[in-house]
């Protein structure tokens, strides 16, 4: 498997990247991000074409974003990892968030 990263093969700092068009930073590549969606192999097969929710619930979390340890297959937006929350993963994170009104 070869390893992703423009500096020596681990995390960096948040922001020391370009930002992407919608002016987010690290969204692809540094560390896998925890999402709400519970995880299941089968869900997208049966689900709403646009916004879908996810499961009720499950025993793996959805991460998103890809990270400078795995391949390039995995960075990008579409693609889907999973993991136990209890478990520990040195290379997964949470991105904080908030909604604003826009008028």
């Amino acid at each position: 498997m070869k390893r992703l990263s423009e500096n020596g093969n681990s995390a960096h700092e948040v922001g020391q990247k370009r930002a992407n068009r919608f002016g987010l930073y690290d969204m692809l590549g540094n560390i896998w991000e925890w999402v709400n969606d519970w995880w299941d192999w089968n869900y997208y097969q049966n689900s709403p074409s646009q916004d879908p929710t996810g499961p009720a619930s499950g025993q793996e979390r959805v991460m998103r974003g890809g990270a400078w340890f795995y391949g390039s297959k995995s960075i990008r937006v579409s693609f889907r990892g999973w993991f136990n929350p209890a478990g520990r993963m040195d290379v997964s994170g949470i991105r904080c968030a908030r909604e604003v009104d826009v008028p």
